[in-house]
């Protein structure tokens, strides 16, 4: 998702900055896009923060740890 973000991000500036007509809207489609693949970004970075605490609790629970020998004093 983020290399879509990034191309759009990169079309706006290019079109922005290369627009020898003043008046001229060429950003208006990339930069709606823009808004969408941020929000997009955000959720999908959420979701996988959930994905990776769920996988984490998962693995505390299982008993992956070594034992540990008793010690005499």
């Amino acid at each position: 998702m983020g290399l879509i973000t990034f191309a759009s991000a990169l079309t706006t500036s290019a079109l922005y900055y290369d627009s020898d007509q003043a008046g001229q809207y060429f950003t208006a489609a990339p930069v709606s896009l823009l808004s969408k693949t941020y929000t997009n970004s955000m959720l999908a970075v959420l979701n996988a923060r959930k994905r990776i605490r769920d996988r984490q609790q998962l693995e505390q629970a299982s008993p992956s740890e070594l034992p540990t020998l008793p010690t005499r004093h």
